[in-house]
């Protein structure tokens, strides 16, 4: 296999490594600008509570995303990731943030049809990369 890369997951925590140095290193050096004061001052109670849930959700999100591309082609990655303004609207609607309206539902489906629609025809099924696809949609 061309360029076939066997551990996406490390790829992947290697590239949240130097985000973090990145994001460490302006909000260190700039820390009006970058929110540091803040970010420092959190205590460990705020920063579990803000923090870490958006990590882990973020994190597998990707992770999920990357072994999934792993087992399924691109093409047919993003006609399942084509599902995901359909979780957002519906996890809006769950935790009161969203009213559903016959508008948003045509927005959101008109979005996933025209995205399922550009690669109908060129996916292969394979369902471990489905299901993994889907995982990363729903989070």
């Amino acid at each position: 296999k061309h360029l076939a890369f066997p551990c996406p997951l490390l790829f992947t925590s290697i590239h949240f490594l130097l985000q973090w140095i990145v994001s460490y290193t302006l909000s260190s050096v700039w820390p009006a600008f970058f929110g540091g004061d803040q970010v420092k001052a959190m205590t460990w109670k705020q920063f579990l509570a803000i923090s870490i849930p958006c990590g882990l959700v973020t994190s597998g999100d990707v992770g999920l995303s990357n072994l999934a591309l792993v087992r399924i082609s691109l093409t047919f990655y993003t006609m399942v990731k084509a599902s995901a303004p359909v979780f957002v609207v519906a996890s809006a609607y769950i935790f009161g943030i969203e009213k559903i309206t016959c508008t948003l539902i045509m927005v959101v489906l008109v979005i996933s049809a025209g995205e399922f629609l550009t690669v109908w025809g060129e996916a292969e099924f394979e369902l471990v990369g489905f299901l993994l696809c889907l995982g990363a949609s729903v989070i």
